[in-house]
């Protein structure tokens, strides 16, 4: 939900036809809103406002290939039009500004797939005028106000970015960002007069907000991290003072960084009844839109009056889910063996009876949920598939093992060359912590995970066989020599990182690594029941990579079963796709943990999935393909 320039109307997503859109509702009236975009197939990545409010510029791709496509939503003309207007192009928003509001400074690879060259278009218009050829091959363009081009970023072989300022007479380098420091340190934006404004880590192993003077260099700390990287930080609309700033070692906290706010800030803990983030403010800077997170309900958006200390209840986002019984999801510190702190979520199922302690009279079956990246993290905010699978009878745990993001560069390079290594551990360990804790039994746990999760998921039944009865792989490499070497084109400027940090498959020694930490070479190994996906548009793992993992178990007569999504890439986006493996996934994991599972129906329908193996073992799955329940002549 993003507030207009003007302080007039809400933009937000909402379902249309059952896809997501882009609706439009005048600030005090939120339930009026109207739909601004009419897409009928896949819903928008994300979205912003122009600076004067007129249009909302919305990056989507077309199939999931991640080629994101820049559709200008006029809102007077009712338009919304496709300004790449070319499926190969992937483009990139690189400037708004008030300074020039009937326009956007946009990166685009039509040259060159690997970099972009810098374009600016005419939001009415959409006429589009090149203004900066990147021959240089930078990885990434900063511009000021008035979209002058003051910086671009090299990337380095060994995983760092070097920052070169534009001169007159010149390029100069202004800083290196090394590699141990690259993923908690981010810009947020360059004003007029040279002052960048970033979250940096490259002094201190947590990120903290700084200010840095691109001429003279002069770096001018605003705010030290305390416990985790600083991932927020609001400022005082009209004056631009720093109010607060936000971190997440494990429940999201603030620190109040203006006394004049400290009250203000402890009225609105009260005031709710979970952490929340501040998602926007209105120009006159007399409302803060929060969004909260309670256990046991879905997130919520709120009004917070500043003059009154005063919350309005806006949305829920999901209203559907407010009816229901929601399991509360719980942090939890869980350490690894070697002495790290593993922030980490609990699920209990939904009815579940609870000893004094909060853990479950009796052991239930668990699933690992494993994050992917493997650079993100999990939080406390409402998680679908924690809420999907309590529903179903499972304990539901999720880890933010060594590498994961959000808890410093130590934390994060802990997990450097370790795929399959300590970052493993780190999860047979929270699997243990469970099981000592009574949440379940050693005989009763199943890994699940996307992209990295999925690799993990893929590890988890082939390094440690004996200790999950199955595993749910959403688009893992099986192949980690063949997922560093055949990264997408676009990708180039990310492979440096990993090489350095996963391992080098253009060395001997390191493809030899590579291979030894790969699923693929102990496909011996796995004896346990696997549920296989991908989509076809997948630019991250290519569907070979699940194919490769698949047919070798096949050959072994392996139990595997292989669900294909000809119109999707590696976030699956419609909803059709997410119900239809949500019931293949249950129906599996029924039969492996003693869940439940609720019967198909028309889950299958519409969702273009296709089964290319092992349909006859997961129950009812042939039927369900055969004849969906319903979807005879009307």
């Amino acid at each position: 939900m993003q507030i207009s320039p003007d302080g007039r109307q809400l933009a937000y997503l909402h379902p249309l036809n059952d896809v997501l859109n882009i609706w439009v509702a005048p600030i005090d009236d939120p339930a009026a809103g109207v739909p601004l975009t009419r897409f009928d197939k896949r819903p928008p990545d994300s979205f912003q406002w122009s600076p004067d409010g007129r249009f909302i510029l919305i990056m989507k791709d077309v199939g999931g290939e991640e080629h994101s496509q820049l559709w200008i939503a006029n809102l007077a003309k009712g338009t919304v039009v496709n300004a790449t207007a070319d499926p190969e192009v992937q483009t990139k928003i690189v400037k708004t500004s008030a300074r020039r509001p009937g326009e956007v400074l946009v990166g685009l690879n039509i040259r060159d797939r690997r970099y972009r060259d810098i374009y600016r278009i005419n939001l009415d218009t959409g006429e589009r005028t090149e203004v900066y050829r990147n021959a240089d091959d930078y990885i990434d363009i900063v511009a000021d106000p008035d979209f002058n081009i003051r910086l671009g970023v090299r990337g380095n072989s060994d995983g760092s970015s070097t920052y070169f300022r534009f001169d007159p007479g010149g390029r100069n380098e202004l800083m290196t960002i090394p590699l141990a420091a690259l993923r908690n340190s981010r810009l947020l934006g360059l004003d007029g007069k040279g002052q960048l404004l970033m979250f940096d880590s490259r002094q201190s192993d947590k990120a903290g907000l700084v200010s840095l003077d691109i001429v003279s260099g002069v770096r001018t700390p605003m705010a030290d991290a305390k416990r985790a990287d600083i991932v927020e930080a609001i400022f005082d609309e009209k004056t631009g003072a720093l109010l607060a700033t936000r971190e997440d070692p494990l429940v999201s906290e603030w620190t109040v960084r203006a006394p004049e706010v400290q009250t203000e800030f402890a009225a609105i803990e009260t005031a709710l009844k979970g952490p929340f983030r501040i998602a926007g403010q209105t120009p006159d800077n007399e409302r803060w839109l929060l969004l909260e997170t309670e256990p046991g309900r879905p997130d919520r958006y709120w009004w917070w009056n500043r003059k009154s200390r005063t919350t309005t209840a806006l949305f829920s986002t999901r209203p559907e889910l407010d009816r229901a019984a929601l399991a509360k999801r719980i942090p939890v510190a869980i350490a690894s063996r070697d002495g790290l702190t593993l922030p980490s979520y609990l699920t209990l199922p939904t009815g579940a009876k609870l000893r004094a302690d909060g853990m479950p009279v009796t052991p239930v079956p668990l699933v690992l949920l494993i994050h992917g990246g493997p650079w993100l993290r999990d939080e406390l905010s409402f998680d679908s598939q924690h809420a999907w699978l309590a529903d179903r009878g499972y304990a539901v745990l999720s880890v933010n093992f060594r590498g994961s993001g959000g808890f410093g560069s130590a934390f994060m390079a802990a997990g450097d060359k370790q795929w399959s290594g300590t970052m493993h551990n780190d999860l047979i360990d929270a699997v243990d912590w469970a099981i000592g804790k009574g949440v379940a039994s050693r005989d009763s746990v199943a890994a699940m995970g996307l992209s990295y999760g999925g690799y993990s998921t893929l590890v988890s039944l082939s390094f440690t066989p004996d200790r999950f009865q199955c595993g749910v792989d959403l688009a893992g490499p099986g192949n980690l020599v063949r997922q560093v070497s055949d990264m997408p084109v676009w990708w180039t400027w990310q492979r440096p990182q990993f090489v350095n940090r996963v391992g080098d498959p253009a060395t001997k020694e390191g493809a030899a690594d590579l291979m030894r930490r790969s699923p693929i070479a102990r496909v011996d190994a796995i004896s346990r029941p696997l549920l296989v996906t991908n989509g076809a548009n997948d630019p991250r793992i290519f569907p070979s990579q699940s194919e490769e993992i698949v047919d070798a178990l096949k050959v072994r007569g392996k139990p595997v079963t292989y669900a294909f999504y000809p119109d999707e890439g590696h976030v699956y986006a419609k909803d059709a796709t997410n119900i239809s493996f949500a019931a293949v996934a249950e129906h599996f994991l029924a039969q492996c943990l003693g869940g439940r599972a609720e019967p198909y129906g028309r889950d299958l329908v519409n969702s273009g999935i296709e089964v290319r193996t092992g349909a006859s073992l997961v129950p009812g799955l042939e039927q369900a393909l055969a004849k969906p329940e319903g979807s005879g002549p009307e």
